[in-house]
């Protein structure tokens, strides 16, 4: 997709042209590295960026230049050019996420708050009472758009569907970790909550809502009821920070990485509760990774601290780390260094 292309198509890190808010940065020959979405007004040097969701087609980018503002910027003629400012939070905005068919942005932020932004020409908040008294840290719609979850570092995921008669956004708090949740995941089914925490556990949580949902199939089994919202299936201990999750396109399995460098692969199979025993972990060869995504059943790109994207994927049972996407450059890198030391 075009946004896509054009936010990740290169290398490298050139100085962008000072004062030029959304302009590309080149090469000397011409050829495109990456676009600087937003310049400090002061310094005139790219700022970072909290947070970013794309649209359904990629055209559209929502971003937080680490900050309480959210950017909507369009990506036309080649161009970003911000088109919108978000400006309800408070406080630092911690995530977004843009929802494919209903077009919904969400938005959380340390001021433990959390919006949900519709657009009519102009976009347009709409309050979520998220009932929690710490700084919200990771948000996601589920599969089918009707519900969300907001994690939180008061140690508790808030489960968010719509009330019509009020005109806002209600939540159920589902508790029982020792520390700040950082990351969640939902099942396909929109029934199923995995969430990750601070305190080196990954729990997965009953996450049907009556009246929002239909009747919840038996997914794990007679002995798993779903009548209860928030009732924990199984806890995994990982012993290190989990810094995200997220499900496989078929949910048969749930990938999370942690903070001591591994990545860890949890088969959710039909019929039966995970246990922590079937899962696989993988040492990482760089820094922890931050950022997971699925591209495929059994492939995973995960990046992190080592700014080299790396690629996992499933050789038959077991899941191996493969390739890292920057290999070939640093190779070219390493001959160039050997060729000129030789040279000396």
């Amino acid at each position: 997709v075009s946004a896509r292309a054009a936010m990740f198509g290169g290398g490298g890190a050139p100085k962008p042209t000072a004062g030029v808010s959304g302009g590309p940065a080149k090469k000397q020959d011409g050829s495109l590295l990456y676009h600087v979405l937003k310049l400090d007004d002061t310094s005139k040097r790219p700022l970072s960026i909290s947070c970013f969701a794309l649209n359904k087609d990629g055209s559209m980018v929502a971003f937080s230049p680490n900050n309480n503002e959210v950017y909507i910027a369009e990506f036309k003629d080649g161009t970003f050019n911000v088109v919108h400012v978000l400006a309800e939070h408070d406080q630092r905005v911690t995530s977004i996420d843009w929802a494919p068919n209903t077009n919904r942005i969400l938005t959380c932020s340390e001021d433990r708050n959390a919006y949900v932004w519709d657009c009519d020409g102009v976009w347009k908040p709409t309050l979520v009472l998220l009932r929690i008294n710490r700084a919200a840290t990771y948000a996601k719609w589920s599969k089918n758009e009707k519900k969300f979850a907001v994690a939180s570092g008061q140690s508790c995921v808030a489960v968010c569907h719509y009330e019509e008669e009020s005109n806002w956004w209600v939540s159920k708090l589902v508790e029982g970790f020792q520390s700040t949740v950082l990351t969640v995941a939902w099942h396909s089914s929109d029934i199923v909550l995995a969430a990750g925490s601070s305190d080196g556990t990954v729990r997965l949580f009953t996450a049907a809502v009556k009246g929002v949902d239909s009747k919840p199939s038996q997914i794990f089994g007679p002995d798993v009821s779903f009548k209860k919202m928030g009732a924990e299936i199984c806890c995994i201990n990982t012993n290190a920070w989990v810094q995200d999750m997220a499900f496989s396109p078929s949910s048969n399995v749930l990938a999370y990485t942690t903070q001591d460098s591994c990545m860890h692969f949890l088969p959710v199979v039909s019929g039966a509760v995970p246990t922590e025993e079937s899962v696989q972990s993988v040492r990482c060869s760089g820094l922890p990774h931050r950022r997971l995504l699925f591209v495929a059943e059994d492939t995973v790109v995960a990046g992190g601290h080592d700014n080299n994207p790396t690629v996992f994927a499933k050789a038959g049972e077991q899941w191996k780390e493969g390739m890292k996407l920057d290999a070939a450059k640093e190779v070219k890198q390493e001959s160039s260094a050997s060729a000129s030391s030789r040279s000396v």
